[in-house]
């Protein structure tokens, strides 16, 4: 077996030298790694990781101890993974059962292999010293879930007390005499003990109501829980279990003894499965968010040993969102017509529509457009003031002029008393009723541009060691257009043949939307501005010029074809591994569509703000066309995708509907990075510029436009230069200014 040692000596370099680069190390010289490269290819070398950890005390090694892989852990997995994974860091994952035997084993194990840190449940909080000893040998301990008090560990944990508070308090809201009970496991566990003081702090009299289940055997468990119920005189109305693997059991005795109970489950992430199990009530639980905690809180104490002292961090629990409720008793069937823009949000849209119509009985027909078809058809709709439609999709730039058409149905009384619009976070209100004289329009998608790039990539040692030595400072996600374009130019491969890409991002040309959306937010970095003041046209300057110079570079580095693709293929490219970065409008990003194969790399890829720190505010919303015989259906309609649990499942089918709730959703966050960003960036987000005629009247957004894109066009397509372009549009400008 070959060593470091036959590595460095066919390279013909120090063993210093080939450790340092296994290390990641970004001081070896791009002549050496290369050597090293060819070295352990020859000798089909492999590092010895384990080997390294033990020797150098430097393991990347973290321990994983959980009871089981059932729900709330395998949510509390996944987010642990999600952030450990992307810190570099070997997971090892144990199963203890909830056996205190199984976890000292696995405990020694762990300690033994090297691990730097270990993530447990805890079966046995009396085990204190075993915990202390093994602190002592330089392993950090943290601990989910179940609270070891004693000494000075960090522990993650559910606020349980408060949510059974609040699903007892609702209950006896209900029926102050409610007969309930409470099936909870060990109470030397702190979280189910925390059920328990939750319970009691709702209804002081209720110890009687309480049952522990000792057991751990789900065999024992199934023979405890069957006992329990049979023996319930009188029967209870209510169950309060403390996991959902107690809540199967339940149902599935329930339905044994044909006993009409509904279950209370505490559960994960999987709040949305509530009418899955027929009654079982479930309520979640920021399991995903748990295990980030988790994860982060690790990664803290190793990157500071000498932190003061330790701490609990408690996670909240999910809101229980309740199904929507429609405000219509119809006594015969009705249609309504949507007339909408072909993408993923009206696909969504569609597929819930069935739902709707099985709730209420009323059926939505959609006809779909593509971009260009669709706006054109919408100006004819409200030019003969058509009743051909219900409701009406548009895009966020056709606003200004869309409302001064005077189509769409005044829904403020309605939207005060269901107080709708607290649906949706302040930023996303402020952006979208800038131009409303009253509420005529419905936010269904909101999103702001963003850059997504390969992490992967982006952190790998051998590509920022290349990255340093061409063009001297450290690889990066970029801040700046000019910096966007360095590393584009990087990553091409005609001009650095190194590149594990062929081309450095890609961009989209269509007209007028594409380039429009390329090129403003360049404009905004480098300060320029259409008009000036005062309202002379100066798209011509030097700011401009610049901006549309680092616009035309950016093309020299983009694959043949992408000039037409929209947002949707363009990062297709980014998550079939084709290019290494790429900026867009945020709800484009829909990896579910792309993982039938499994090649894809959504995993990989981060979300940073747009170089430049100004991108464009985009969006599209509904309207209800107030010549429409069913303006109070296409209200409910509309208030109903809205109600959180339906943006919910409207977001799991590629749309979305920009509701808090949505923002909010740990489990929606691992497939969409972008959602964390999206809201705290709208308010940063631009729109348009205004330009006013000469009787002071704004122009027609869409017309300006289309006199830029068309410049553009000319200028990326390197038939003029820059400055010919904008030259250009500025007379264009110019003449719809003064109306000539």
């Amino acid at each position: 077996m070959s060593t470091i040692k036959d590595v460095a000596r066919i390279a013909g370099v120090s063993v210093g030298t080939v450790s340092n680069f296994l290390n990641g190390r970004e001081n070896v010289k791009e002549e050496k790694v290369l050597l090293i490269k060819q070295a352990m290819e020859t000798l089909d070398y492999r590092p010895n990781y384990m080997a390294q950890n033990l020797k150098s005390q430097k393991s990347r090694v973290i321990g994983i101890l959980f009871p089981s892989l059932d729900e709330p852990y395998n949510d509390i997995y996944q987010g642990l993974t999600e952030y450990l994974d992307m810190k570099n860091f070997i997971t090892v994952l144990k199963l203890t059962h909830n056996n205190i035997v199984l976890e000292n084993q696995f405990l020694d194990q762990l300690v033994n292999i090297g691990a730097l840190g270990i993530i447990m449940v805890s079966n046995d909080a009396a085990n204190i010293e075993k915990y202390k000893k093994i602190e002592k040998k330089g392993v950090s301990l943290v601990f989910v879930e179940r609270k070891v008090g004693q000494g000075s560990f960090s522990n993650v944990l559910f606020e349980n007390k408060d949510l059974v508070y609040d699903i007892t308090a609702r209950l006896l809201e209900k029926d102050a005499e409610a007969e309930i009970k409470v099936l909870l496991g060990k109470q030397e566990f702190s979280n189910e003990k925390d059920c328990a003081e939750g319970y009691l702090a709702a209804r002081e009299s209720g110890n009687e109501d309480i049952e522990v289940i000792k057991e751990i055997n789900r065999e024992a468990v199934f023979d405890h829980i069957y006992r329990s119920i049979m023996s319930f005189i009188p029967r209870p109305q209510h169950i309060i279990v403390s996991s959902i693997e107690f809540a199967e059991i339940c149902v599935e005795v329930c339905n044994i003894l044909k006993a009409d109970i509904c279950i209370h489950a505490l559960a994960g992430e999987k709040w949305y499965m509530t009418d899955i199990q027929k009654n079982m009530v479930q309520y979640g639980r920021n399991a995903i968010l748990m295990g980030k905690q988790a994860g982060e809180k690790m990664n803290e104490m190793l990157s500071h040993r000498n932190l003061p002292e330790r701490n609990t961090i408690y996670i909240n629990s999910k809101e229980n969102y309740s199904s929507p409720e429609i405000g219509i008793n119809l006594e015969t069937e009705k249609k309504l017509r949507i007339l909408t823009y072909r993408c993923d949000a009206s696909e969504a849209l569609k597929k819930l529509a069935a739902s709707f119509k099985k709730q209420c009985g009323i059926e939505i027909e959609f006809h779909e457009l593509g971009y260009t078809k669709l706006r054109e058809r919408l100006k004819k709709e409200f030019a003969v003031q058509s009743q051909e439609y219900d409701i009406y999709m548009f895009d966020l730039p056709w606003m200004g002029s869309v409302l001064s058409n005077n189509v769409f149905a005044d829904l403020t009384k309605e939207v005060k008393e269901d107080n709708l619009l607290k649906r949706y976070p302040k930023t996303i209100t402020k952006a979208f009723y800038k131009y409303d004289r009253g509420i005529h329009i419905f936010p269904i998608i909101a999103t702001t541009q963003i850059l997504l790039y390969r992490k992967d990539i982006f952190t790998n040692q051998d590509i920022k060691s290349q990255f340093m030595n061409m063009y001297g400072y450290e690889l990066s996600p970029p801040g700046t257009w000019s910096n966007f374009n360095t590393i584009a130019e990087f990553f091409d491969r005609s001009v650095n043949p190194k590149s594990p890409f062929r081309y450095g991002t890609a961009a989209s040309a269509l007209e007028p939307i594409g380039l429009i959306n390329e090129f403003l937010p360049r404009q905004w970095a480098f300060h320029g501005k259409i008009a000036d003041r005062w309202g002379k046209v100066v798209i011509d300057s030097e700011e401009n010029v610049k901006a549309l110079e680092n616009l035309v570079t950016t093309f020299e580095h983009i694959p043949e074809g992408t000039e037409g693709y929209f947002w949707d293929e363009i990062f297709e490219m980014l998550l079939k591994g084709e290019i290494p970065m790429a900026q867009g409008f945020a709800s484009h990003y829909q990896p579910g569509k792309y993982s039938v194969e499994g090649n894809t790399y959504e995993k990989y890829i981060e979300a940073v703000p747009l170089p430049g720190h100004r991108p464009m505010l985009g969006g599209w919303a509904l309207g209800i066309n107030k010549f429409s015989d069913h303006i109070k259906e296409c209200y409910e309609f509309i208030k109903w995708n809205l109600n959180d649990k339906t943006a919910i499942l409207n977001m799991r089918l590629c749309g979305c509907v920009p509701t808090t709730t949505v923002f909010q959703d740990d489990t929606l966050k691992l497939s969409y990075p972008w959602l964390n960003m999206v809201n705290e960036k709208v308010e940063m987000g631009s729109l348009r510029e205004e330009i006013m005629d000469s009787e002071r009247r704004v122009i027609n957004t869409e017309l300006v436009d289309e006199a830029i894109s068309r410049g553009i066009k000319k200028a990326v397509l390197k038939k003029e230069t820059p400055v010919e372009a904008l030259s250009k549009i500025r007379k264009e400008i110019s003449q719809l200014i003064s109306g000539k």
